[in-house]
């Protein structure tokens, strides 16, 4: 292992330079359809080089064809001309540090479904993209059609005469080629036992798909719920076939809650591999977020309970009839280590949880999102959290043992000090949407969320780690204006001191320190890169030469994440006092 000290000086110096106390906006640019109905980003991912892979839906039309990247056209998208809506084209675009494009990878055929898949960064370089895809309305007799960098076409061959929905795995290389392509099927027709609808004989929405992570052998993990049997091709031939059970009184409606859990492997060609479900019957059961960290993979998703006992392997969960959130940690070869499922009541009359978020940060697992619910501890139900009104969604973050799951400590966006007495206590939707921590300095957590409101818009809070006391001192915001505004994805570099986020909103965005961006033709993004706060920087001009020889090694990657076996990239090396950044190949 070769590594390689880079520039102490110009780090102290960088260090020196940072130490501002709020956040700025280095840059943000909109990336943006000319169309009415608007754009949704999926996932962000910054790599040990500082490059930011950004991915996401974005409309098009007959009349209005183009997708911008801060008002330059990045690509013509399907021309779409068959309603009053807009056609959602797949847009994988790769950035520099400085916000400037290296190359864009698209569709101009197919349907892109929002808020479905991601992206998992590769070994190699490249990456790996999950999608779901369904033809352009009007175009059911011609194939979906991607485009790399080069301009090159990868073209899917299906030809149909019904619009249904298909689940693709896409691999990327490092400078934006494909290098391959694989369509994994979900019957159409009804599940064994499903009742029957105004369409009993067809199903053209059977699965959610919800995150993608990828190990360190560059296996690939999916997090589904799925209502249909699920055929996959194995690398040597033949396929394997999995069958959901809870589809009973499913008539077709994709608006239903119903389906199973699933997280699915695959090989780093795209093959079967294995997969994971729950044992035991329910009314429905998702896998929303997935995480690899450690050798280890993070899985949350929620169940609605019938009344019976589940199983994770040998580990019993006892879900309400309400949505009941649910954590596993599984090895790479699907076998479960511990599973939680957090039995859920009613608040107000109302039960909700949507836009979770799964972070491993300094040894603990970090379970965030909005809700208007309440979650027990299923081993002590003094232990909980919950939502303070039944209307407006509220924020939530909780620590677990990511060594046994065991509930260390929770704190909800509307009761806690913030609220109470802070700058940015005011009413409206809440989502707590991430948690960001400085390897070097792990006694605080910063959770990264929004009000829907534009005086406050996208914003940091800092906390306790051990106790979730809130710092009334760490209160920032990021992202205001943007009409109605919301905080997407976002991607934390620990090294640089930088976070990349994808904020929504249908007006001109307000950048702090920096001046307002443009305006959106309708629900645009804003790609855009914050310094952050003082103390959010790893602390490379705090290196030390003394004392250090004889302590541990530990590695950090440029997100903050301990890693066990760095290789081909960027990263932090600490040895007692001593940190410097190197370069392992």
């Amino acid at each position: 292992m070769k590594k390689q000290l880079l520039g102490f000086f110009a780090m102290s110096l960088t260090g020196c330079m940072f130490a501002q106390s709020s956040p700025v906006v280095e840059w943000g640019k909109l990336i943006d359809g000319d169309t009415s109905a608007g754009d949704q980003a999926t996932s962000v991912n910054v790599n040990s080089e500082g490059d930011v892979y950004w991915f996401g839906s974005y409309g098009s039309t007959e009349v209005a064809p183009e997708v911008r990247f801060g008002g330059t056209p990045l690509y013509t998208g399907a021309l779409y001309n068959a309603g009053n809506s807009q056609n959602n084209n797949f847009t994988l675009l790769k950035t520099n540090a400085a916000g400037e494009k290296l190359w864009v990878v698209y569709s101009n055929s197919g349907d892109f479904a929002n808020n479905a898949g991601g992206t998992a960064l590769t070994s190699d370089g490249g990456c790996v993209v999950i999608s779901k895809v369904r033809h352009t309305d009007g175009m059911l007799d011609r194939n979906i059609s991607l485009f790399d960098a080069d301009g090159n076409e990868t073209a899917v061959e299906w030809i149909c005469n019904r619009r249904y929905y298909r689940m693709m795995v896409t691999k990327v290389s490092a400078d934006g080629h494909i290098e391959w392509n694989r369509m994994l099927d979900f019957s159409t027709e009804p599940a064994q036992g499903a009742a029957g609808g105004d369409d009993s004989d067809f199903r053209a929405d059977t699965f959610n798909v919800g995150a993608v992570a990828v190990d360190a052998d560059d296996n690939i993990y999916v997090a589904l719920n799925y209502r249909s049997p699920l055929t996959v091709a194995k690398a040597g031939g033949g396929s394997e076939t999995l069958v959901p059970v809870n589809t009973a009184n499913w008539s077709g409606d994709p608006q239903t809650a119903c389906g199973d859990f699933l997280l699915l492997g695959l090989d780093k060609q795209g093959y079967y591999r294995n997969s994971l479900t729950l044992e035991g019957t329910a009314t429905a059961a998702y896998c929303s977020k997935l995480k690899y960290a450690g050798g280890k993979l993070f899985a949350q998703g929620y169940i609605i309970g019938d009344g019976s006992e589940l199983k994770a392997a040998d580990k019993v969960l006892k879900p309400s009839s309400i949505m009941s959130p649910l954590v596993l940690c599984a090895d790479t070869d699907l076998q479960v280590q511990w599973a939680k499922c957090f039995p859920g009541e009613q608040v107000a009359g109302k039960n909700a949880l949507q836009n979770c978020g799964l972070e491993y940060v300094c040894g603990a697992l970090w379970f965030v999102g909005q809700y208007n619910l309440k979650f027990s501890d299923p081993d002590d139900d003094t232990k909980f959290i919950a939502s303070t009104q039944g209307q407006l969604r509220e924020g939530f973050v909780v620590k677990l043992d990511a060594a046994d799951g065991k509930w260390l400590a929770a704190r909800d966006s509307r009761d806690d000090e913030f609220c109470q007495g802070g700058a940015f206590a005011k009413t409206g939707l809440t989502g707590y949407m991430s948690v960001m921590a400085n390897p070097e300095k792990p006694d605080n957590i910063y959770v990264l969320g929004y009000v829907m409101n534009a005086n406050v818009g996208v914003f940091i809070r800092r906390y306790d780690a051990a106790t979730l006391v809130a710092d009334l001192n760490g209160e920032f915001n990021l992202i205001t204006k943007g009409g109605a505004p919301s905080l997407v994805t976002s991607a934390y570099d620990a090294a640089n001191g930088v976070c990349y986020i994808a904020a929504r909103g249908n007006k001109a965005f307000g950048m702090s320190g920096s001046d307002d961006s443009a305006a959106p033709a309708s629900w645009g993004i804003l790609a855009a890169k914050e310094k952050l706060p003082a103390g959010m920087q790893t602390s490379i001009s705090d290196v030390s030469v003394g004392g250090s020889e004889n302590a541990p090694v530990e590695y950090y990657n440029l997100q903050g994440v301990r890693v066990a076996e760095p290789a081909n990239g960027i990263f932090i090396r600490r040895q007692g006092s001593k940190v410097e950044k190197v370069a392992v190949r």
